[in-house]
């Protein structure tokens, strides 16, 4: 079984357990092909932001373009119920104008069961899988 898949199926048998007694298995979801789980780093990400502090609702509450910009580099954080945090990093980001915009999950305005997020306040997340293997986020910024 591909290593994606792998992983994936792994992560959805933790997420249909509601009593999360499996969440050892999140430690090796970072392991390369030859098992290596040790930490990485990147060039790219290796300073830690000065402001550590969690992100008020007011930043969220901004132009799309502008907040993708600003939500780069920003690290999500998830307190599991046993204490434990997940934690990663926002490295890729894209801009989606709403109603006017093609490409957007909200294209013409038409709310969904699957896209309601994102005519919701600003900052509300948005996940969905793309493609059977990928998870993507996203959050819903200033305007309708």
């Amino acid at each position: 079984m591909p290593r994606k898949r792998k992983l994936l199926a792994q992560l959805s048998a933790l997420q249909s357990n509601s009593s999360f007694p499996h969440l050892d298995a999140l430690e090796n979801l970072n392991a390369t092909p030859d098992g290596d789980s040790s930490p990485k780093s990147s060039k790219y990400f290796a300073k830690e932001k000065k402001n550590s502090s969690q992100l008020e609702a007011d930043f969220f509450d901004q132009p799309c373009v502008s907040l993708a910009k600003s939500f780069l580099g920003q690290v999500l954080v998830r307190k599991l119920p046993d204490g434990r945090e997940l934690w990663g990093r926002i490295v890729e980001t894209e801009a989606y104008l709403g109603g006017e915009d093609e490409a957007s999950h909200s294209k013409g305005g038409k709310q969904t069961q699957r896209n309601a997020a994102m005519f919701m306040k600003p900052g509300t997340l948005y996940v969905y899988q793309i493609y059977g293997i990928y998870f993507c986020v996203n959050v819903s910024s200033q305007g309708k």
